[in-house]
């Protein structure tokens, strides 16, 4: 009787534990079900591509942004009608469906095609700059070098070179000559000499001579030179401004 009541019992326990499993089965295929099919769902989810044509490139890359989309620049190319950096042409066209993370390709305006770059090597940088204006150029900048065959404000080089083409917007750089390298003097000592010995020399050397300070002093001889600036020894151009100190016979107030 014992025998019996346990060979049941031990029946009823091996049913239960194959039910069980079964139904954990279930369970865990059902769950994954659920997981790849939402997952399905997610990732082929379609949206509208929106209208990127006249936008500017920023504009469109924020725009797919929000729609889950990326941008991908195919091309740039002239359009007369369509200003620089802005979209002139897109695939899949507006309104067509596309999967999210999926890229819509465009294509960027360069602007107005310009005319070709003219020769402005040899002019003057004045008439360089009028010339460009008249052609939708601009000037990006003016570097300047001494050139000692080129008169000064003469066109040097430019970038791009003549006959090269670019957008309306487009800029030149030119490089303007100032003129010959001015010579570097030392500058002499005048203490002591007389003030117009002094004022030759620097007229020869085309340096200019400050109003002249006058002061007393017991000691000098009347015209002579006290003191100087810059001092003797320094390097000087022609145009540099030099001040002379000279004995005066008079009071003790400059004049």
């Amino acid at each position: 009787m014992k025998e019996r009541t346990v060979r049941a019992l031990r029946r009823t326990l091996i049913t239960g534990l194959k039910v069980f499993a079964v139904g954990a089965a279930l369970a865990i295929v059902g769950a994954l079900s659920a997981y790849l099919t939402v997952r399905r769902t997610v990732s082929g989810r379609e949206v509208l591509v929106p209208q990127l044509v006249g936008l500017s490139a920023d504009e469109a890359r924020r725009l797919l942004d929000k729609q889950g989309l990326a941008i991908e620049t195919v091309a740039e190319r002239h359009d007369p009608a369509v200003e620089a950096g802005h979209v002139i042409a897109q695939e899949p066209s507006p309104g067509s469906g596309i999967k999210v993370d999926r890229k819509v390709k465009v294509v960027v305006s360069l602007g107005e095609a310009g005319a070709a770059v003219p020769e402005l090597r040899g002019g003057a940088a004045r008439m360089a700059q009028i010339t460009l204006r008249q052609q939708g150029y601009r000037v990006a900048g003016q570097v300047y070098a001494f050139a000692g065959k080129v008169d000064e404000n003469l066109v040097l080089g430019q970038d791009p070179l003549p006959g090269e083409f670019g957008a309306r917007d487009g800029s030149v750089e030119l490089l303007v000559s100032r003129g010959r390298r001015p010579p570097v003097y030392v500058m002499p000592d005048f203490v002591g000499r007389r003030q117009e010995e002094a004022e030759r020399v620097l007229a020869r050397a085309g340096l200019r001579p400050a109003p002249v300070q006058h002061e007393t002093s017991p000691a000098a001889e009347p015209g002579t030179i006290l003191r100087q600036r810059p001092e003797s020894g320094y390097p000087v151009r022609p145009g540099d401004l030099i001040t002379l100190v000279v004995a005066d016979a008079g009071g003790g107030d400059d004049r």
